[in-house]
């Protein structure tokens, strides 16, 4: 292996990283504010990259493709909370707690079917987004680096930012917070509970349909790729600890490094190494690398 091939391998270790940490920062804001998960972020993601590619065939410029993606998916995360979280909410008690398991993992396989039945079974490649090929190259210090790559990384970690700062300096982030705090004295302080609920599922949507909207270039997209990156953002977030947005980052940055290099020894199971390695990590310490061992406040 020369070091051409290992910065190479880095960067495309770091671009899908980058989407797996999107991907998780989906699963980490709904399980902070409601305890839930949405076992059908990876298909949110799956839906993302198939609006990408049916919209940038018939020639919409690439801004106008993400705002796009951006309308149905959070159309879709706000009819998610609104027919598979909410109804269970009014249940209470009489649903035994997590039927919600049931209603978002049934989410996911209509949605694997609406779009099978739109594009078909087979496999596609979105065009490239960023650059006028997919194997258009810029050089830096003699090594070869996809101009799609670099432009993924780029956007990947200004969403990133972008989602820390909304978390922590702005009035919603807090109201989220203190949702996750306390949702019956959130209520008393004046804030919207269900209305911040509603809000974490749609930025869950958002998040997996920007993290759709860049992965197409990089993997063939399939109706079924969905489970794939929902439990590769479950491994994930389980690194970096769900308490710890900045430890989703290096888990996702770490676990997408790991599996370039695995895929690179090893191309028909590469992708399990790094499993494997997280189901040995958790075993040891479940909280995760980035997490703390307290107790959970909320």
């Amino acid at each position: 292996m020369t070091l051409s091939n290992v910065f190479q391998l880095l960067m495309s270790g770091i671009a899908v990283g980058a989407i797996y940490t999107l991907t998780a920062k989906g699963l980490f804001i709904a399980h902070l504010a409601t305890h839930r998960l949405n076992f059908g972020q990876g298909d949110f993601l799956m839906v993302g990259a198939y609006v990408t590619i049916g919209l940038m065939l018939l020639g919409v410029p690439a801004p106008l493709v993400l705002v796009g993606v951006l309308i149905v998916l959070g159309l879709l995360g706000w009819g998610l909370e609104r027919f598979a979280i909410r109804p269970l909410d009014r249940a209470g008690d009489q649903t035994g707690g997590y039927a919600w398991v049931l209603t978002t993992a049934g989410a996911a396989l209509i949605l694997q079917n609406v779009v099978e039945l739109i594009w078909g079974k087979a496999a596609q490649y979105a065009p490239p987004i960023f650059s006028a090929t997919r194997n258009n190259v810029v050089h830096i210090g003699g090594v070869g680096i996809f101009v799609e790559e670099l432009a993924i990384i780029a956007v990947a970690f200004v969403v990133v930012t972008a989602f820390y700062l909304f978390l922590f300096r702005t009035r919603w982030g807090k109201a989220i917070y203190a949702v996750a705090f306390n949702p019956e004295a959130a209520a008393l302080l004046g804030v919207n509970v269900r209305g911040t609920v509603v809000l974490v599922f749609v930025l869950a949507s958002l998040l997996a349909g920007i993290s759709g909207f860049l992965v197409g270039p990089l993997v063939s997209v399939n109706p079924h790729m969905g489970l794939v990156f929902t439990i590769k953002a479950f491994a994930v977030a389980s690194i970096g600890g769900f308490s710890n947005p900045v430890g989703l980052l290096a888990g996702g940055l770490l676990f997408g490094i790991v599996e370039a290099f695995s895929n690179y020894f090893d191309s028909s199971f590469g992708d399990l190494y790094p499993l494997i390695a997280v189901l040995i990590l958790l075993a040891f310490r479940p909280t995760g690398l980035f997490s703390t061992r307290a107790a959970d406040v909320r």
